[in-house]
């Protein structure tokens, strides 16, 4: 295991604590599309129901992609479980809120 798959173990276990999930795609409070951890787009299937090997695989793939977006914008060196909260709280706010937030500011 490479330092990088332990940051994303750590966050996809931070991220699966913290957040509900649905197996059956669902619309949230402001009417999206969401399944699993919250994942959203337009691969969910409505009628579908997800398995959790589905469900981790979603997550994997958004952080991933969270990752990718947050790791130019912090300029300090910082730990990884610092960093796992960071791509979490990015996840769920998104990478333009993220990238224009004061916590990015003191990280």
């Amino acid at each position: 295991m490479t330092a990088a798959d332990g940051l994303m173990a750590l966050t996809v276990a931070m991220v699966s604590d913290f957040e509900g999930y649905g197996s059956k795609p669902y619309r949230d409070v402001v009417g999206v599309l969401t399944v699993c951890y919250g994942h959203t787009g337009s691969d969910i299937i409505p009628t579908k129901i997800y398995t959790k090997a589905e469900y981790d695989a979603l997550l994997e793939k958004d952080l991933a992609i969270v990752a990718k977006a947050v790791n130019p914008l912090i300029k300090v060196n910082i730990p990884d479980y610092t960093r796992a909260a960071l791509y979490s709280f990015t996840y769920n706010v998104g990478t333009g809120a993220f990238s224009r937030s004061t916590l990015l500011k003191k990280a």
